[in-house]
């Protein structure tokens, strides 16, 4: 029975994800293959157990700074106004639990 509780549960936040803005335009962009994949592993590993949401700042954080990282500078303006969000909080962003820092190459964190 239990199984069924944790089942019927898993597709409720499933759910909440697909409907949430940030998450259908990354899904639905043209961003690069292995950048999509990237922040498609973000948002599965940290979904908001008491909501089925992701965090859109941290999203937005972590995807600037993947697209940095893999040398995809030229993207970074589209990522940036892909979807309305800060990046990050105050200069950081979580990840699985941990607490990483942005550091964005033209030292500006705060595009909406």
């Amino acid at each position: 029975m239990s199984d069924n509780i944790n089942n019927s549960n898993e597709i409720l936040l499933k759910n909440n994800l697909s409907r949430q803005s940030c998450v259908r335009v990354v899904r639905k962009s043209n961003l690069p293959l292995i950048l999509k994949a990237e922040a498609e592993k973000f948002i599965e590993r940290n979904i908001l157990q008491d909501c089925g949401m992701v965090p859109p700042n941290c999203l937005k954080a972590f995807m600037l700074k993947t697209a940095q990282k893999m040398g995809l500078q030229k993207i970074v303006p589209y990522v940036k106004d892909l979807f309305r969000s800060k990046i990050g909080y105050d200069g950081y962003y979580l990840d699985g639990g941990k607490l990483f820092r942005v550091d964005l190459v033209d030292n500006s964190r705060d595009f909406t």
